[in-house]
Order: structure tokens, then C-alpha cells, then sequence
């Protein structure tokens, strides 16, 4: 089975979503921490751009600490 293509993902943004929740825990994100930024988003208007740089945001400051 081939890994999905950049087409295939913004068709499928439920699958996009879900890839970005697995990477942010692969970086160490807790599941509490996920949930408090990904709740802001609308789920009904996939906006998963913007999801993955609010996940990445929260994972730069933590690593500066």
C-alpha cells in the first residue's frame, strides 16, 4: 500500500487531521495537550494548516524551555 499523496490529503482532510495528531504525539505532545489546541478548531472546516502550526508553536516553546 502506497503512503497517501498531498492530492490524496486535501481530498481527505479527516485523514490530514488525524496525521497531524499522530505527529504532534511522535514529538512528545501530550494527548490533554493535543486536545486543548485542536478543540479551538472547528472540526465541520477543516483548517489543518493552521492546526499543524499551532501544534508545532506549542512544540517549539516547549523545547525552549
Amino acid at each position: 500500500m502506497e503512503a497517501p499523496s498531498r492530492h490524496d490529503l486535501a481530498r481527505n482532510s479527516v485523514l490530514h487531521y488525524l496525521m497531524i495528531i499522530r505527529a504532534a504525539r511522535a514529538f512528545g505532545l501530550a494527548d490533554a495537550e493535543i486536545a486543548a489546541v485542536a478543540g479551538r478548531f472547528d472540526p465541520l472546516q477543516p483548517r489543518c494548516l493552521e492546526l499543524a502550526d499551532a501544534l508545532a508553536d506549542l512544540i517549539l516553546a516547549r523545547s525552549e524551555i
